[in-house]
């Protein structure tokens, strides 16, 4: 039985290391974002390719997001919106373990010496059903889990209310860069949730994972005072 003080050890360094690790690789990348062709993207990791190991080992750190969503659980407490915002997100982020390997095919296909060759395929594989499915269910499906989380958060006071708007806006922030091709958007995205995972961190390193019988935390400012008899 693992003990609960290296389950929280465990939690504070997939909620540091995946989301620092997360914004670390977008500053770094060569892949380029928006709507940019196979052509382009072999093309560009082609003419940096130093970048781009740095972004396959980046990719490790990466994945650890995907538990470190449950860690984020584990401290909005018991609720209904903290446990949809947790289906949502980790589910979907499953997604993530086959999507990383994308920067592996962009990687080899920049070495190959049959350019056309390799355009064609890296072109085959973001046109397959099953990845261009994964990405847009982790879109959807991070993007809604981290606000439902991240008002979760905010309700318990399980971490200061602007470390839930934090996680809330962080999904809005990165798919908008994404989309506009506005590449200081997409990386507030990120250092927002370096910020919301931090805080959740720090209340693990605090108060530890709560127990099976630990009661669920009230939501909002609860006022309590002391039963006196009539």
């Amino acid at each position: 039985m693992v003990s609960s003080r290296w389950r929280v050890a465990a939690g504070i360094a997939c909620l540091l290391v995946g989301s620092i690790g997360q914004l670390a690789q977008y500053l770094v990348t060569p892949v380029l974002g928006g709507d940019a062709g196979a052509a382009d993207q072999v093309r560009e990791v082609a003419a940096h390719l130093p970048e781009m190991r740095l972004v396959l080992w980046l990719d490790l750190a990466v994945l650890l997001v995907v538990p470190a969503v449950l860690y984020v659980s584990a401290v909005a407490g018991r609720s209904r919106l903290a446990a949809a915002g947790t289906v949502l997100a980790f589910l979907t982020s499953l997604g993530a373990i086959v999507l990383v390997a994308t920067d592996a095919l962009y990687y080899e296909a920049a070495l190959q010496a049959d350019q056309a060759g390799s355009i064609a395929l890296v072109s085959a594989y973001q046109a397959n059903g099953l990845v261009s499915g994964l990405l847009a269910a982790y879109l959807l499906g991070h993007a809604v889990g981290f606000i439902l989380l991240g008002i979760a958060l905010a309700r318990t006071r399980a971490v200061p209310v602007w470390a839930g708007v934090a996680l809330c806006a962080s999904p809005v922030a990165e798919i908008a860069g994404y989309a506009s091709g506005t590449s200081a958007l997409a990386a507030a995205g990120y250092a927002l949730l370096v910020v919301a995972f931090g805080a959740c961190a720090v209340s693990l390193a605090r108060k530890g994972l709560p127990t099976a019988g630990s009661p669920a935390p009230a939501e909002g400012p609860v006022a309590s005072a002391p039963l006196t008899a009539s």
